[in-house]
């Protein structure tokens, strides 16, 4: 006679328990993994301490950015945009890395009239994580620091020098209503053009 009460014990066998603790695993590292990226040492333009803790938002979109880069200057528009028309959604951080003085990236967010968070990457150990190459390129996190996009904001540039008349693909847009509406976001990267990051 069968005990109805007695657990299922084919769940301790060997196959089983190598499958649970590989699982166990990879959600251990990608928790890791998140708390990597949002604990990297970053520092507003003022020179405060700043993390991307910090930001509450389903979306973060990190974008990185060089004052003296055309392309840079060009796209702050576009960016302003992207906040104010996801407001509640995304918090996009234009990211610098290396070596700018406060007063450099001061005059830059007043001339272009940033309304989106500034940060400084000195060390590079942001550009480092996300591989980050030239700017602007951008790269799109869910809160739980899962990469949904990354590469160029649009398809507006074609290579260095030559632009379309207006861009016919919005991709970090197009990424972003990807995951507010749970589909596929397509593509997953693109290739970004622009001025190589410096690391100094």
């Amino acid at each position: 006679m069968t005990d109805r009460a007695s657990p299922d014990l084919s769940i301790l066998k060997p196959g089983r328990m190598k499958s649970v603790l590989l699982i166990c695993g990879c959600l251990f590292f990608l928790k890791l993994e998140a708390q990597q990226l949002r604990n990297i040492p970053l520092t507003t333009i003022e020179g405060k301490k700043y993390s991307l803790s910090a930001i509450q938002q389903p979306l973060t979109a990190i974008v990185f950015l060089a004052p003296d880069c055309p392309l840079s200057q060009n796209y702050t528009l576009v960016l302003n945009e992207l906040q104010k028309n996801n407001a509640g959604t995304v918090s996009i951080v234009g990211v610098f890395t290396g070596s700018h003085s406060r007063k450099e990236l001061s005059a830059f967010r007043k001339k272009y009239r940033i309304h989106f968070l500034l940060a400084c990457d000195k060390q590079g150990k942001l550009a480092g994580y996300t591989q980050a190459t030239v700017t602007p390129q951008a790269f799109l996190y869910s809160s739980d620091s899962r990469l949904l996009y990354k590469g160029a904001i649009d398809d507006w540039v074609v290579s260095l020098g030559k632009k379309k008349q207006k861009p016919e693909q919005r991709y970090l847009q197009n990424a972003i209503n990807g995951y507010l509406n749970q589909t596929t976001i397509d593509p997953f990267e693109t290739k970004a053009i622009g001025c190589y990051i410096s690391r100094n």
